[in-house]
């Protein structure tokens, strides 16, 4: 059936991601890239690739956040290009993917609130992706962001996309303290709630939430849709499992009284789940998560290889990247990179454009890399951590 109607509705999108595949930093992109001297010559070499001359109105001195900034602003271009050519469930699909940056937006405006950060401030910080009509809103200049909190969480809980994310994390973190859950969660309530809460566990409860609906959906499409994309998320939801296992690791997080707020944040789907999640729940050092991996082998030597670095990190020598250590974060990125191109071996199906999307954020990423490098003057380092993409295969 997926041979016989697909390209009716989604050829042209599929056509289209497919040849912004060609578009990626090739090895000689990386190299000139490298061999540069000042962010000026990366201008230079950037203007040689598809980015090609989007940083040609930026004044001098170039800064690294700029380039970051523009190169995420060319991706939220194109993304909406091709979000425009859409038809459902293709449409709802793309939704999903830029939720997840509003999360990041969302937890980031709230942020600058406490912070008593100025909206201009908080605009520059915001990803592109993740722009809803409400962001808009609050990062005028006449928003009063600390005075307005009250409308800042109705714009949240009511206008924007992941507003079903953001109020059953609210309702569950006032659940312990009293009824309230039950009876209906008042606007005017949102703001004590939020001020206790440690921010980053919420950023993961709603990034936890998102990534179960997301899941929910894909499975609904069924077909090569279903289980390209049901693999990825699977994997993304097991290596969100290690992440905060692993950070949660030497923190009060791993603490008898405190487990069950990490425990909070595993998503309820993967291929560690139920039982791989089952023991992990239960680990408080690095003795306990080894024993838990013990039946997952791939997972078992990603543990292995990281040991080290949080064991330095433990100990406060100070030499983690001088040893060549790698964090989590640092080898769930090389594994995601090979998850997202196997993606383009198969045809007919939604999980290219995602896996797009994935990997154009590490090329900006990888192009950051290089630029803090150039800036430090410390180029030896950059083949650390740069994470090449659709490599040569001979």
């Amino acid at each position: 059936m997926e041979l016989s109607i697909f390209n009716v509705n989604h050829g042209f999108n599929e056509a289209c991601v497919r040849g912004l595949r060609s578009g990626f930093l090739s090895p000689e992109d990386y190299r000139r890239l490298s061999t540069s001297d000042t962010l000026e010559d990366m201008r230079s070499a950037l203007e040689e690739t598809d980015y090609g001359t989007f940083l040609q109105d930026e004044p001098s001195p170039l800064l690294v956040s700029t380039i970051s900034k523009k190169c995420y602003e060319k991706l939220a271009d194109e993304f909406r290009y091709l979000k425009a050519q859409t038809v459902e469930p293709l449409t709802t699909f793309m939704d999903f993917i830029a939720r997840e940056k509003m999360i990041e937006n969302v937890c980031m405006i709230i942020q600058g609130a406490l912070n008593n950060k100025a909206p201009a401030e908080l605009q520059e910080k915001i990803h592109p992706l993740g722009v809803f009509d409400g962001i808009k809103t609050i990062t005028q200049e006449t928003f009063d962001v600390q005075g307005g909190f009250d409308e800042v969480y109705r714009i949240f809980l009511v206008d924007s996309p992941i507003g079903q994310y953001f109020e059953e994390y609210l309702k569950e973190a006032d659940r312990e303290k009293d009824d309230m859950a039950r009876a209906g969660l008042e606007t005017s309530q949102v703001g004590g709630i939020l001020t206790k809460q440690d921010l980053e566990i919420m950023k993961a409860s709603l990034k936890k939430a998102w990534l179960e609906d997301f899941y929910n959906f894909v499975q609904g499409l069924g077909g090569t849709s279903a289980e390209v994309m049901g693999h990825i998320l699977k994997m993304e939801a097991d290596h969100r499992v290690l992440l905060v296992t692993m950070n949660a690791l030497n923190t009060s997080l791993s603490t008898e009284s405190s487990q069950q707020d990490r425990n909070a944040l595993y998503p309820s789907f993967g291929y560690l789940y139920p039982e791989g999640t089952k023991e992990l729940r239960k680990v408080y050092n690095d003795t306990t998560v080894r024993a838990a991996l013990e039946p997952y082998t791939k997972y078992l030597a990603l543990f292995d290889q990281v040991k080290d670095f949080y064991d330095s990190e433990s100990s406060d020598t100070g030499k983690t990247a001088a040893a060549g250590f790698q964090s989590i974060e640092d080898l769930i990125y090389a594994e995601n990179v090979h998850l997202y191109e196997m993606s383009f071996e198969q045809q007919y199906h939604f999980g290219v454009f995602y896996a797009w999307v994935k990997l154009r954020e590490q090329e900006i990423r990888n192009i950051r890399w290089i630029a803090n490098m150039v800036v430090l003057n410390t180029k030896d380092h950059i083949d650390d951590t740069i994470v090449p993409i659709f490599q040569s295969r001979m």
